[in-house]
């Protein structure tokens, strides 16, 4: 007698279903779903593989005693995605935010167990964060390679040395505070994508960092990873144009920073190489990267006239150490290095971060030079110079060449540009003739050296590394418009051809970073509306 035939004979599938194997249950393999999923109301599917192991997995699966990690197809991963592109941000992230804590439910509520102490938070939001990052189908060891190799250059504020080792003991001493500064790590390394779901995805993504780091900042002191969170995102934030946000993160960052103690950091005085040492330079770094970042946003048209988030730069603070210098990797040593303070701009000599801290102390200067009514005169000429110097050595540095030294580049030349901009307002009873024309002229010249810049950017854009792009964009954008403006002085088949070149370079940037994208579009505008 057929199967069909007889309704007592129940339809099996030929192996155990995903959702069992995964949470080593016993499974009756029934068709079309085994009673272990309809107990649990899980979507059940036969056939499926689980990943293959990867180098890094005892890290990334490797849970506290107290955390439950039954690895279980998640909800996430269950829902197609054509369902979860059309859900509201909210309903997705809320779905993200259950699922990433489902583990922590079924082994801690649904599984009592009265010799089982509860978890503690800290094993819970490093369970929760583990869990997105697995649902997003990537490793730490991918994550941190992409950043180490990417933004780490631009960025050092991180002593892998004691990254690594807080790594290693992370699933046994989980941390909240690491394992948010993780999620981050994560989201500043993911790029935009031409793939609408892939970039649905990295907005669910910010949206739960950003939670994340909202709630592990109501549950403990403020810490060092939290401020380096901060950062992060911050510069997430204005990268992919949301200045406001960014705005409002590097603030919070700041207040923690100062809490903290950070904003007086000095270079440390410990032997090279040891704990102490790494600490307090690792502290330095981070209020470096924090300045950094502040400036940077603050070149933003929409937040250039609202206060900074840190405190001005004195000429006595002391200039970060570089990436190498940071890695501890020539163990300890009771030789003394030098260093110098960030005033020390006629170094000829100076790593990348160090001159984006010069960068940042000259921005400053001519903020203040602004924002005092003093851009004439001695003030101008001898800022300018300054500025100039500076910028001439960078780009001897580089052989005209793009690569880790373009943040002070492109901060030098926004300062520039905003100095002689100013300057080009001032009432005409303040300034001769001549300093007038030199003013144009210099404007002039900053546009040019920009517009050569995108040239010698697009010759060499597809041998650069995308993951090392940092997101300063402003000058180009100054630029841009100031170009818009020569239009009717110039002849416009030059004109049209070197607009093409920056335009060109800012599409470039925009596949690393979305707010170059928009910042085009704006630029496209003002050509119409310079046109008509």
């Amino acid at each position: 007698m057929s199967s069909s035939s007889n309704p007592e004979i129940v339809q099996r599938a030929p192996q155990v279903c995903s959702h069992c194997k995964s949470i080593k249950k016993g499974c009756d393999k029934k068709l079309p779903s085994c009673s272990q999923c309809i107990k649990r109301r899980a979507i059940c599917r036969y056939g499926e593989t689980l990943e293959p192991r990867r180098y890094g997995d005892e890290i990334v699966r490797a849970a506290s005693p107290n955390v439950g990690a039954s690895g279980s197809v998640s909800t996430w991963t269950s829902i197609p995605r054509s369902v979860l592109g059309t859900l509201d941000p909210t309903m997705r992230l809320s779905i993200l935010l259950t699922n990433s804590i489902s583990d922590l439910v079924h082994t801690s509520v649904l599984q009592t167990n009265a010799r089982r102490q509860p978890p503690s938070m800290h094993a819970i939001f490093y369970s929760q964060i583990r869990n997105i990052v697995q649902t997003d189908g990537q490793y730490f060891e991918t994550i941190l390679t992409r950043y180490f190799d990417g933004v780490h250059i631009w960025l050092p504020i991180l002593s892998r040395k004691k990254f690594y080792d807080r790594l290693k003991v992370l699933p046994s001493e989980p941390s909240a505070d690491f394992s948010v500064l993780l999620l981050a790590m994560r989201l500043i390394t993911q790029h935009p994508s031409s793939n609408s779901e892939m970039n649905q995805d990295r907005e669910i993504l910010y949206l739960a960092t950003k939670t994340l780091f909202a709630q592990v900042q109501a549950f403990i002191p403020s810490s060092l990873c939290l401020v380096q969170t901060g950062i992060l995102l911050a510069h997430y934030e204005n990268g992919h144009g949301m200045a406001e946000a960014a705005y409002i993160t590097i603030g919070t960052s700041s207040r923690m920073a100062h809490a903290l103690g950070i904003e007086e950091a000095v270079c440390s005085k410990k032997i090279q190489g040891s704990y102490e040492w790494f600490d307090e330079e690792e502290a330095l770094s981070t209020w470096w990267g924090l300045v950094i970042c502040d400036r940077v946003i603050a070149l933003n048209p929409d937040t250039s006239n609202r206060p900074l988030a840190t405190r001005s730069i004195c000429g006595e603070d002391y200039l970060p150490l570089e990436p190498e210098d940071l890695a501890g990797q020539g163990g300890e040593s009771t030789s003394f290095q030098y260093r110098y303070p960030v005033s020390a701009t006629s170094l000829t000599s100076l790593g990348s971060f160090g001159r984006d801290a010069q960068a940042s102390y000259l921005m400053d200067k001519v903020r203040n030079t602004i924002q005092a009514g003093q851009v004439y005169g001695d003030n101008l000429v001898v800022l300018g110079s300054e500025l100039q110097s500076v910028l001439g050595m960078v780009m001897t540095q580089t052989a005209g060449r793009c690569g880790v030294y373009c943040g002070s580049s492109q901060m030098l030349i926004a300062a520039m540009y905003d100095l002689h901009h100013s300057a080009a307002t001032v009432p005409d009873d303040h300034i001769s003739s001549g300093s007038a024309e030199s003013i144009r002229i210099t404007l002039k010249t900053i546009t040019r050296m920009v517009i050569d810049v995108a040239y010698a950017f697009n010759a060499e854009a597809t041998s650069l590394d995308i993951g090392r792009i940092s997101p300063y964009i402003a000058h180009v954008v100054k630029c841009a418009n100031q170009h818009i403006m020569m239009r009717a002085h110039s002849q416009l088949d030059q004109w049209y051809r070197d607009f093409e070149e920056l335009k060109k370079m800012l599409e470039y940037y925009s596949l690393r970073w979305i707010g170059p994208g928009q910042e085009l579009q704006r630029v496209m505008q003002n050509i119409g509306t310079s046109g008509s």
